[in-house]
């Protein structure tokens, strides 16, 4: 009901994807040998063609020119990428994967594994839940409705409420906008204010979804796992995305990254990668000098790797991790702005790995933060500008023309000499969104005894007071909303 509510034309997508999967996941469990391991890879296939056909289409033949999806008045793009499409067919592959590594001993029933692939609280933007894990709350419920049991689950409804609302609409409707609309009307100081403003924005906007879905499930009697751990506390690039949208990043990790080789070894894959990657850099620079810099490059890249005991490891580490990155930014949108954005985080990482010191001194931790915080900010730039067109049933094209020149305007705006002050016609709700932005921050940061002290104290409060905190939320957002508040940035994805 909740889906058919939200993209009814899709419903059938979605109906498809749980019928197929669970019939594959009961042929799986029943063969043997390379049968079974035929039929993985045929259902994996199903799942990323299926992806690809839905979400890539119009991004494949923009790309390359094909021009077959140019069908004149007809447009495709009313039922091209089906809400939720990204989540429940990571979900989908991984029940696939854990059926065949008999890590899932048992194929649920059909209306479990429905239940599965579609329940409402995160089907539309995560957390990624496995199958190892959701299954068996069905199967043996500990669902407990003591006011004491239902309290933290009613709080965590509040908290994304207030994070969604106050911190990820008001700041990104009168900070990050103004500054992304007219890029070259803002001051540098400005620009990079705003950079801080949408950094935050969609942390409060993603990890609010992700509070209320845990809330949601939870009053259901269902336990969701951890996306959020508090990210921008990371001390280097690595240590970021163990804490950035966790299910995903492990998501990545367990079926992508350790399959390709992990830390271990480049697998064939890697390597396919890695000379493709060779040629498009040389073919890109495209002059005689470019292609001597490049090979005098990959040769003292395998000299180190013969010579270092530990460069292997690291530069298979390396080579994986900007793979994995590459189809993170790819999954996010299907656009170059996510690719780029994929690949200027990939880089970072590839940098950390190879260059960072083993030692753990606080000046090392402290320009860790720094490095790591900053590539992330800088880099959503791109990701941004990607993002201005929410995916919908209405006008617009199914790429924003102007992303790439809107990220190529602010950063030449950043990097230019200008000078960086804060002067200009500035109004009251600039200044409250920076305000807001500036406690959101601290909120983050605040030391780990100062906010369990807090969250002792709320869980305290008497049930009736949380629904009646909850309800007073609830009508602020709709009385105080109109015009302001916008759809989670993470359903477009």
């Amino acid at each position: 009901g909740f889906y058919l509510l939200a993209a009814a034309p899709c419903a059938a997508i979605l109906a498809t994807s749980v019928l197929l999967n669970h019939g594959l996941g009961k042929l799986i469990h029943r063969q043997h040998g390379p049968a079974r391991a035929w039929t993985t890879g045929l259902g994996v296939a199903f799942n990323v063609l299926g992806l690809a056909a839905f979400k890539y289409a119009f991004f494949i033949d923009d790309t390359f020119d094909l021009g077959l999806l140019d069908f004149g008045t007809l447009r495709l793009d009313a039922w091209m990428l089906p809400l939720g499409i990204s989540f429940f067919t990571f979900q989908a592959i991984s029940f696939l994967v854990d059926v065949h590594r008999r890590t899932l001993a048992t194929p649920p029933d059909l209306l479990s594994f429905a239940t599965y692939l579609t329940f409402f609280p995160q089907l539309v933007a995560g957390p990624i839940v496995r199958a190892t894990a959701f299954l068996p709350q069905l199967t043996s419920p500990t669902w407990n409705t003591a006011p004491s049991a239902l309290k933290p689950f009613v709080i965590l409804l509040i908290q994304g409420m207030m994070k969604k609302v106050l911190l990820g609409d008001v700041v990104g409707n009168w900070l990050v906008d103004p500054a992304f609309n007219d890029p070259g009307s803002m001051s540098k100081a400005w620009i990079l204010v705003a950079l801080y403003g949408y950094s935050l924005q969609v942390y409060a906007d993603f990890s609010g979804y992700t509070d209320m879905a845990q809330g949601m499930a939870g009053l259901l009697g269902i336990q969701l796992p951890r996306n959020f751990n508090f990210p921008y506390r990371a001390t280097s690039p690595a240590d970021f995305w163990r804490r950035w949208h966790m299910s995903l990043s492990q998501w990545w990790r367990d079926y992508v990254y350790i399959p390709l080789g992990g830390n271990r070894r480049l697998s064939g894959l890697t390597w396919v990668f890695l000379l493709g990657m060779v040629a498009w850099t040389g073919m890109a620079w495209g002059s005689f000098g470019g292609w001597l810099v490049l090979s005098g490059s990959v040769m003292l890249a395998a000299a180190w790797g013969l010579m270092s005991p530990t460069a292997h490891t690291r530069i298979a580490t390396a080579a994986n991790a900007l793979l994995v990155m590459l189809l993170g930014g790819l999954w996010h949108g299907a656009h170059v702005n996510f690719v780029t954005w994929g690949a200027i985080n990939g880089l970072a990482l590839v940098a950390w790995i190879v260059l960072s010191p083993s030692t753990q001194s606080q000046w090392r931790r402290a320009l860790g933060w720094l490095f790591t915080f900053h590539v992330v900010v800088f880099s959503r730039i791109w990701f941004r500008a990607g993002s201005l067109v929410f995916w919908d049933h209405g006008e617009e094209a199914m790429q924003p023309e102007g992303a790439w020149d809107i990220a190529l305007a602010m950063w030449t705006a950043l990097t230019s000499p200008a000078t960086s002050t804060l002067d200009g016609a500035v109004d009251f709700t600039t200044w409250g969104a920076l305000g807001l932005m500036v406690l959101g921050y601290l909120l983050h940061l605040m030391p780990h005894s100062v906010r369990t002290t807090w969250e002792h104290s709320v869980q305290k409060w008497p049930l009736w007071a949380c629904w009646l905190l909850w309800m007073a939320c609830t009508v602020l957002a709709v009385w105080g909303g109109q015009g302001q508040t916008r759809p989670f940035i993470y359903w477009q994805f």
